[in-house]
């Protein structure tokens, strides 16, 4: 990333885009990962993108994961995106790896 770009600012930038798409169909877009936290060494920047829609909407899921790779090739940054449904989401507070992205992330929506 260059100027001074953060992938904290790429996921804001992502979470502000994808909200105003399809703010009515995103419960949580919550960014983490390495990248967030700023321990990321790498040439590529990844950053892991939680997101969990109110249903289970395959062609909002793939306009997201467009946009995903959108906003990255702009901002330098390689987003890797998660979606759940809500109702597999509620299911699955407590796995690991969405604890992880909610106690360690940063949330958008």
């Amino acid at each position: 990333m260059s100027d001074g770009a953060t992938a904290g600012d790429a996921a804001a930038a992502f979470a502000d885009r994808a909200e105003a798409a399809h703010g009515e169909s995103i419960r949580h877009l919550v960014a983490f990962g390495a990248a967030v936290r700023g321990d990321d060494r790498g040439v590529h920047t990844e950053t892991e993108i939680l997101l969990v829609l109110e249903e289970d909407d395959e062609t909002v899921e793939q306009e997201l994961e467009a946009l995903a790779e959108t906003v990255g090739l702009e901002r330098g940054v390689v987003f890797s995106v998660h979606v759940l449904p809500a109702d597999r989401f509620e299911a699955k507070r407590d796995h690991p790896f969405v604890r992880t992205a909610l106690e360690e992330g940063t949330a958008h929506v």
